[in-house]
């Protein structure tokens, strides 16, 4: 593409609100597309960033339908609202391309449904949060891998590539149903243990009972994955063929990656995308995340009792607003 194109961010959630920031403030032509009832707000206030990018404040457009020609429309709502959101949009979505940017691994399935196209997939890992409407916090950087299913679609991948290396380095792969799938089984962990527990991180590895439990269901996951023949990959900073590998000997040995990988002082910041749900009231989407082991698992015949566990652990705390002590989180892993 000779000139920049138009982007629409679809959703003013923690990672739309981040694309958006950072795009407007390297003058990128993005266009916020929120709600109706929410465009008059976020017109008056902008959006106000912080965190590891620093402080700072823009006004990208904000409208409540993706603008003419515009050249990408970026989905970035949970799962569980998709659907309704490319309906709503698709009116206006001309000959966009679209980009999922979703967490776990239906998002495709959905869009296909919906449009009777492939999307681009982007699978940000990373972490924002938002708790208040026009705020963004980036708390960690990570890497986002870039892909898509059909092989005609993939000559688009180099603008994006441009437009999401302003957010955090890019890794382009050819397989990226590989690639999702080895998100989601260290993005279910990461969000189960924060939003079962209701704290950071690196708290959660450090206790013997829940870092017992948080390895437990790791294996679990993996090895619904691997009954299914879905092949990982391995990522930058997500070595997943050697985690899988190091899964395979005593647990202790789990324990100890987990530590390495989340004990350190900087997790005190990161609020997962379902807690950030639990403490705003809101339903979330953990049936598209754990949920997918246990659907995966009911598919194949694979027992997911640890999976199932927490996506009704995680249901319960939607329901009473109370968070799980460390016992039954335990009592999760079967004797």
């Amino acid at each position: 593409m000779s000139q920049k194109p138009k982007i629409a961010v679809v959703g003013a959630g923690a990672i739309g609100n981040l694309l958006a920031a950072i795009w407007a403030r390297a003058g990128e032509d993005v266009t916020l597309v929120v709600r109706p009832e929410r465009v008059a707000l976020l017109r008056a206030a902008g959006l106000r960033a912080s965190g590891i990018i620093g402080e700072f404040h823009v006004a990208p457009k904000v409208e409540a339908e993706v603008p003419a020609g515009a050249g990408f429309a970026i989905f970035t709502m949970k799962t569980q609202d998709l659907a309704e959101a490319i309906r709503a949009q698709s009116s206006s979505l001309g000959t966009a391309t679209v980009v999922a940017v979703q967490n776990g691994v239906r998002a495709r399935e959905i869009i296909l449904g919906e449009r009777g196209v492939e999307p681009i997939s982007a699978i940000l890992l990373l972490n924002s949060s938002t708790l208040e409407p026009g705020t963004v916090r980036y708390n960690r950087a990570g890497v986002t891998v870039l892909g898509a299913a059909d092989a005609g679609e993939r000559y688009v991948v180099t603008e994006l590539k441009r437009l999401f290396e302003l957010v955090a380095p890019v890794f382009v792969t050819g397989e990226i149903e590989g690639a999702m799938w080895s998100k989601l089984i260290i993005n279910s962990l990461t969000n189960s243990i924060n939003a079962l527990t209701g704290k950071p991180l690196n708290e959660c590895v450090r206790d013997p009972m829940i870092a017992e439990f948080a390895v437990a269901q790791l294996k679990e996951s993996f090895g619904v994955v691997r009954a299914a023949g879905i092949p990982l990959i391995n990522m930058p900073g997500a070595p997943m063929k050697l985690f899988s590998r190091a899964l395979a000997l005593p647990s202790f040995v789990g324990k100890m990656i987990l530590r390495k990988n989340l004990g350190k002082a900087e997790q005190e910041t990161i609020m997962t995308s379902t807690l950030q749900s639990l403490l705003r009231k809101r339903p979330t989407e953990i049936d598209y995340l754990n949920g997918e082991f246990v659907r995966l698992g009911e598919k194949i015949g694979f027992p997911t009792p640890i999976n199932r566990a927490t996506v009704e652990g995680i249901k319960r705390i939607e329901r009473t607003g109370e968070f799980l002590t460390r016992d039954e989180i335990g009592a999760m892993v079967p004797k």
